[in-house]
């Protein structure tokens, strides 16, 4: 029995390779870890409805062997959610890429930016620390309609700041087009209902998933 196993499990891999894949490649299921807040999480819709549920389904229907992890909880600020990566790092060990979605609770708490950016580089850090290997994605968050323009131009500088520092690689807004629309969103106006929650799920998987990491053989 265990023979003819080892023939089997040979045999796949040497179709792998046939069809342009490494050993390692087929027996790797890579993990993707989003780490946000209630636009991570999926506030008000059913859990299946938030786009890293959604980015999943996209996954399987391309019989891409992914583990999409949903590291959102509704009203972290970035502190929060540093305080909370540790054990999902270590539970979902290890994790091949890490997407930082977080600032909105930031901003609606006039958290001093310089706080907030130095969570972000804890995040990172702590990340690395995890796994050396791991590939880290950060997010953009604009500032707020009517915001003390210094203090906009100061968290929004957060983002090119990590990405010198730090050299992780930015990503849109990823509610760009969707927050603020009423059609779009739930009745507070901010976060995306169904149908708007699609559309993010869109914009992630065009500028994460094809753009990056399909695109180099994922």
């Amino acid at each position: 029995m265990c023979r003819g196993l080892g023939v089997r499990t040979v045999t796949l891999a040497l179709l792998a390779l046939i069809a342009g894949c490494s050993i390692k490649d087929y027996f790797m299921q890579p993990t993707i870890l989003f780490l946000g807040d209630s636009f991570t999480e999926g506030y008000g819709l059913l859990p299946d409805q938030s786009f890293p549920a959604i980015i999943q389904r996209k996954l399987e229907n391309q019989e891409r062997s992914w583990k999409v992890v949903n590291g959102g909880i509704s009203g972290d600020t970035v502190m929060d959610a540093y305080y909370r990566l540790g054990p999902l790092l270590k539970k979902h060990a290890p994790v091949d890429y890490l997407v930082v979605f977080l600032g909105a609770n930031d901003l609606f708490n006039q958290t001093d930016p310089e706080f907030s950016y130095n969570h972000f580089g804890k995040i990172i850090e702590d990340a690395r620390r995890s796994n050396p290997a791991i590939q880290i994605f950060v997010a953009r968050m604009p500032a707020l309609p009517g915001m003390d323009p210094d203090r906009a131009r100061r968290f929004e500088a957060i983002f090119d700041r990590l990405e010198s520092e730090f050299q992780v690689e930015l990503l849109p807004f990823f509610l760009e087009g969707v927050m603020l629309n009423s059609e779009l969103c739930l009745p507070d106006g901010v976060h995306p209902n169904a149908r708007g929650m699609a559309l993010v799920a869109e914009t992630v998987w065009e500028a994460l998933f094809v753009e990056r990491l399909l695109s180099s053989g994922g």
